[in-house]
C-alpha cells in the first residue's frame, strides 16, 4: 500500500476515535493533514470532507466500543 494511502487511513482512524483531534481537524484541517504526512493533492481533498458523515461514523463507533466495554 502506498504511503499516502496509509497516511489517509491513519488520519481517518484517529478522527473516528479521537474527539479532540476531530474538533481540531474541523478548525484546521490542513495543519492536521500535514501532521499526518498528507501531500498537497490530498490537502486539496480535505475540503470535500463530509462532516456530518464523519461525525455520524465516529458516534456509531463510539457507541459500539461502549457496548463492548459494558459486556
Amino acid at each position: 500500500m502506498r504511503s499516502e494511502a496509509r497516511n489517509w487511513e491513519a488520519l481517518l482512524a484517529r478522527l473516528f476515535v479521537d474527539p479532540p483531534l476531530r474538533a481540531r481537524f474541523r478548525v484546521e484541517p490542513e495543519v492536521v493533514g500535514r501532521e499526518f504526512g498528507l501531500d498537497e493533492r490530498a490537502m486539496v481533498s480535505l475540503g470535500t470532507i463530509d462532516w456530518a458523515g464523519l461525525d455520524l461514523a465516529a458516534e456509531s463507533y463510539s457507541n459500539k466500543r461502549a457496548q463492548r466495554a459494558a459486556s
